[in-house]
Formats: structure tokens, C-alpha cells, sequence
């Protein structure tokens, strides 16, 4: 099966990276070394896969479509430092992929799961030293953005908050097949280089954010009167409520957070 004889599925988001060049900027961006454990989402045709495998210890590339996986194995089968997996990224438990130490997770993945791929390997952040994904350009530059700012949102405070995100370079969207309608980037998060910030229940600080977001030009003490927990125990809060969550900083959302589980544990 050639590229040309491949058609590109609309419902899987698939646009093809033809440029070697961009491949090898990619790949210089993850810096694989001998002794690295590497994810890969969405292998494709393989333009990443076949330089992450020379550098490498070992690869294990997620693929959803059964064809380009199929493609891939005889593509690949004497290349003993990878592993194909047919599976949805998206459904995998990290946890089996990388059985021991840390792993880097690269891919030029589809626009539509940016979010999803992204949370996911946040959730699995204790065995991932380092992600590199290409992705839509102004969802990497919400990534990046600081507080007051117009693109600073959920995904911005997230990122900040389990590691260091920088955009590594840009990619023209002439250099896919099917052409997208947008540019991309490829954006780095260094898990290595998080802040010290520790809240105490990560899933209120996750309800935190959100909702306040889901209001930004609301000033908090709006915002978070959907939290239930916050109607019973909002008045002991240490923290001035009349700012707006764009205005807040990773430490500052964790301290609120904290302070509203701290309040919420001592009334039950």
C-alpha cells in the first residue's frame, strides 16, 4: 500500500506529515537517547517512527488505524527495538506500556484529541519525563500563555502546573497531506521541570479551574458559587475573591484550592 493508494480518514482526524525535514526537527526535540522508552501516537506512515528507532531504546508506536498498522508491521518487521500497538491512544493504559521507569511520549497527533491526549497524559505525568506533540497553532499558544492574557485558560494552568511548556518551532500546514486548514507547532512539556506545588485534593483543584474558567469574566467569588463545597465554607477563604481566574497564577490556584479542601475537611 502506497501513500497515494491510502485514503486519509476525516473521522480520525488524519493529516499526513510528509516533510523529512520537519520529522527530524521533531525528533531532535525529544532528544531520544540509547537508553530511552518512547510512546508514540499515531505512527501513520511512519515518518517519525523510522528516525526515533535509530536513536532509541525502545519504541512502542499506538495505532488506531487497522490498515496503516497493518502497513507499518510488514513496513517495519525486522526493526527489533519497536513494538506496534493497534489500539486508540485515547483507551490504552499507560501503566502496561511503560511496565518500568519513566518514557517520553511523542506524535503528530490528530487536532481533534489534542485536549483528551493531553489530559491523559497528564493523568499517567509520574511515568512521563518528557511529551512532544505537533499540534494545532493556537491551541500551543494557549498552552504557553501567562496570566492576563487572552489565551491563558484551563490548558495554559495544567500544563504550568505538571511541567515547563515551550513551543520548540512552527510548522507550515503546506506540509501535510491532506493540507489542514490551519498551521501547527510542535509544543514540548518538560515533566522534569514542574513547580513545587502540591494541591491536596487534585480533583477539587481540577474543579476549581474549571468552573472558574467556564466564567472567566466573572470574579471568583461568582464564579465559584457553583461549588458547593465553597457556598458552605466561601467566607473563611483567605483570598481575595473579587479578582478573575485569567489574573491567577499556577501557585495561586493551587493556595485556593487548598484552602477551600482544608475548610471543606474541617466541617465534615
Amino acid at each position: 500500500m502506497t501513500r497515494l493508494a491510502f485514503r486519509p480518514k476525516q473521522s480520525l482526524g488524519q493529516n499526513f506529515l510528509l516533510d523529512e525535514n520537519v520529522a527530524r526537527k521533531i525528533v531532535a526535540a525529544v532528544d531520544p537517547q540509547a537508553g530511552d522508552a518512547l510512546i508514540e501516537i499515531g505512527p501513520g506512515y511512519g515518518v517519525l517512527t523510522k528516525y526515533l528507532v535509530q536513536q532509541a531504546g525502545h519504541v512502542t508506536a499506538v495505532e488506531i488505524d487497522r490498515h496503516l498498522h497493518a502497513r507499518l508491521q510488514e513496513q517495519m518487521r525486522q526493526v527489533q527495538n519497536l513494538t506496534l500497538v493497534h489500539a486508540d491512544f485515547l483507551k490504552v493504559d499507560l501503566q502496561q506500556l511503560i511496565p518500568q521507569g519513566t518514557a517520553k511520549v511523542v506524535g503528530n497527533i490528530p487536532y481533534q484529541i489534542t485536549s483528551p491526549a493531553l489530559f491523559k497524559v497528564f493523568d499517567y505525568r509520574q511515568l512521563v519525563s518528557k511529551t512532544v506533540m505537533m499540534i494545532q497553532k493556537e491551541v500551543a499558544d494557549r498552552i504557553v500563555a501567562v496570566p492576563r492574557t487572552k489565551a491563558y485558560g484551563i490548558m495554559s494552568v495544567f500544563s504550568r502546573l505538571y511541567s515547563e511548556p515551550s513551543i520548540a518551532f512552527q510548522v507550515s500546514r503546506n506540509v501535510f497531506k491532506p493540507r489542514p486548514e490551519v498551521d501547527s507547532a510542535v509544543v514540548v512539556w518538560d515533566f522534569s521541570k514542574a513547580p513545587v506545588v502540591s494541591p491536596h485534593s487534585p480533583e477539587l483543584l481540577v474543579e476549581v479551574v474549571r468552573t472558574t474558567f467556564n466564567q472567566r469574566r466573572k470574579m471568583l467569588r461568582n464564579s465559584l458559587q457553583r461549588l458547593s463545597c465553597y457556598q458552605e465554607n466561601g467566607p473563611g477563604l483567605d483570598f481575595d475573591l473579587t479578582r478573575r481566574p485569567e489574573e491567577l497564577d499556577v501557585t495561586e490556584f493551587v493556595d485556593l484550592s487548598n484552602q477551600v479542601a482544608r475548610l471543606w475537611t474541617n466541617k465534615t
